[in-house]
């Protein structure tokens, strides 16, 4: 079953409340080599006195998402207990998580048919060495893409592999209920870059109107085009479905990506609901947010 961000929150909550267990498909890179993207979460009902360093837990991010990150450390601010998340793979310094927005612990990973209990026994040391061994995957990951950047930084290389590589990336949309869908490049039938399009028209979430989230491209595979062909799809299903206007948030440091959309034609604006919750969230990360819109009323979008 496919559903939105909103409604994905209220059933993850429902089913908790009821059953003390959820089951629900994994998407993304962030937590490779542990969770796969395609892997099936079994979330299990737990209050903070069971959750413990190592443990993958479930939870609602600032962003309104629902995240299942890694717990690397245990805080307390004004007599009160913080959890700091990370994905294994994400080379940040982790996210605070207050105990109320988090609905569960992730206790088996179900990848094939194959079934790993990551809360006991065995499964449980693998659990902990993946949280030991994150640091080792993010320096080896710093390595290899700051090498891979200097590359991709000659004009000659992204011309051979965009030529090279052009006929090779199929894109795919999939919805993701009434107000979603998710933009797929692939090669190979293996994901090397994604993005959602939601809209919110009509939530009571300060993100109001459509926005572009979660776009990612596999390191291997930037400056291709291909995050741009895949933010172009979201505008223009945008433009079919009426809208005036889509927002994103994009990383204040990230001169690549923001030189991109404003190639693309969008521009920083500012929401005040949305800057005090980047700027908290800044506060915590050490990482700035913006927010970016391009007005597509009227326009289509050739790709």
């Amino acid at each position: 079953m496919k559903c939105t961000q909103v409604e994905f929150t209220e059933l993850s909550k429902e089913i908790l409340a009821k059953s003390a267990c959820f089951r629900f498909q994994a998407k993304g890179k962030s937590m490779f080599p542990a969770i796969r993207d395609g892997d099936i979460l079994n979330v299990e009902l737990v209050n903070d006195q069971k959750i413990r360093l190592g443990d993958v837990i479930f939870y609602r991010a600032s962003d309104e998402r629902m995240v299942a990150h890694r717990v690397i450390k245990r805080i307390f601010k004004s007599n009160k207990l913080i959890l700091i998340t990370k994905g294994d793979s994400n080379t940040d310094r982790g996210q605070e998580v207050n105990l109320e927005d988090i609905l569960g612990r992730v206790k088996v990973i179900e990848r094939g048919r194959h079934r790993i209990n990551v809360a006991v026994g065995f499964g449980r040391l693998i659990n902990v060495f993946y949280g030991k061994a994150s640091l080792l995957i993010i320096i080896l990951k710093q390595i290899g893409s700051s090498l891979l950047r200097f590359v991709q930084g000659f004009q000659v290389y992204r011309q051979l592999t965009r030529r090279f590589f052009k006929k090779q990336v199929l894109y795919q949309v999939e919805s993701s209920g009434n107000s979603g869908n998710c933009f797929l490049a692939k090669r190979n039938n293996m994901v090397i870059g994604r993005a959602e399009l939601h809209n919110f028209l009509g939530s009571d979430s300060h993100y109001q109107g459509w926005w572009i989230f979660g776009m990612w491209v596999n390191w291997r595979y930037r400056r291709l085009g291909i995050g741009e062909q895949l933010t172009k799809k979201a505008c223009d299903l945008a433009d079919q479905a009426g809208a005036s206007e889509v927002k994103l948030l994009v990383f204040q440091d990230s001169k690549p990506a923001i030189n991109l959309y404003r190639k693309l034609g969008f521009r920083r604006i500012s929401i005040p609901e949305i800057d005090k919750e980047l700027k908290e969230e800044a506060g915590k990360t050490s990482q700035k947010r913006i927010i970016m819109e391009k007005n597509i009323q009227g326009e289509k979008v050739n790709i």
